[in-house]
C-alpha cells in the first residue's frame, strides 16, 4: 500500500480515472483519497427505481438533473462523489456539463451495497452535508428501511410502507 504525502486534488483524480484501465471502474475522491465504489445487483436495481421515480418527477416540473451511479459530483477541492441516484436543481447548474458536475447535488441517494459498511456510509453523509448537499437519503435494501439527512442534523427512519420526501429539493407542485 503507497503512503501519500498529500491529498490528491480533484484535476488529479479526474486524470486517473480517464486512464484506460480504469473505464469500468466506478472511482470516487473521499477525503484526498481515491475509492473504488461496488455495486451489487441488488443495490443497482433499488436506485434504478429510485432514479426513475425522482426523474419523472423532476423531468414533468422541470426542477432540475438526475443522475445515475456514474454521475460524478465535484464535493470540494479532494472529493468527488458518484451518488447512486443525484438532483442538481436547476438554480445550481445553469448549463449541463458534459463530465463532472461542478457544484454538490441538491438531493444525493446512496444504496447500500453488500460491501458497504453503514458507518462508511454515514461518515459520507457528514461530507454530504458539509460540501451543501440539502438532503440526503441512505436505503438499505436488506432493511427495506432509509435514513433521511438534512443538514440541520435531523435523522429521520422511513420503514418499506412510508413515503421518502424531496422536501425543498423536490417539492410536490411547483
Amino acid at each position: 500500500m503507497a503512503i501519500r504525502d498529500r491529498a490528491t486534488t480533484t484535476a488529479e483524480f479526474l486524470e486517473y480515472a480517464a486512464r484506460p484501465e480504469n473505464a469500468n471502474r466506478i472511482l470516487e475522491l473521499i477525503d484526498g483519497e481515491i475509492v473504488e465504489k461496488m455495486v451489487g445487483y441488488k443495490a443497482s436495481r433499488v436506485a434504478a427505481d429510485i432514479l426513475t421515480a425522482i426523474n419523472q418527477h423532476v423531468s414533468k416540473r422541470k426542477l432540475g438533473g438526475v443522475t445515475g451511479a456514474d454521475g460524478a459530483c465535484r464535493m470540494s477541492e479532494h472529493e468527488v462523489f458518484m451518488p447512486d441516484v443525484a438532483l442538481i436543481s436547476s438554480k445550481h447548474l445553469s448549463e449541463e456539463p458534459e463530465e463532472l458536475v461542478p457544484v454538490p447535488p441538491d438531493l444525493a441517494v446512496e444504496v447500500k451495497s453488500p460491501s458497504d459498511r453503514k458507518r462508511d456510509l454515514r461518515l459520507k453523509v457528514e461530507r454530504y452535508l458539509a460540501c451543501g448537499t440539502r438532503l440526503v437519503w441512505l436505503v438499505f435494501p436488506e432493511e427495506q428501511a432509509a435514513e433521511v439527512y438534512t443538514p440541520e442534523g435531523d435523522v429521520e427512519t422511513i420503514l418499506l410502507d412510508g413515503v421518502l420526501s424531496g422536501g425543498a429539493c423536490c417539492p410536490a407542485s411547483t
